[in-house]
């Protein structure tokens, strides 16, 4: 059974960075917003620790952080 959840003014697809200042405009202006982003949760902490360097093997070689198609098709 599907779950029934609290209305809402505006719903945003895709947080990026035009996304985002909608929504933040939005919240400022007294509406509900709700925003739906793609793909897992992504941990700024863990996935990019501001300790170590970027690993260029896992990001640019490998693309680990971008979703394959065969994943989200």
């Amino acid at each position: 059974m599907a779950t029934k959840l609290p209305t809402t003014d505006i719903v945003i697809i895709g947080l990026g960075w035009t996304g985002s200042i909608v929504a933040e405009s939005m919240t400022k202006a007294g509406l509900r917003v709700v925003a739906i982003e793609r793909g897992p949760w992504r941990d700024t902490a863990t996935d990019f620790p501001p300790t170590y360097s970027p690993d260029e093997l896992r990001y640019a070689v490998r693309h680990d952080i971008f979703l394959r198609p065969a994943q989200t098709s």
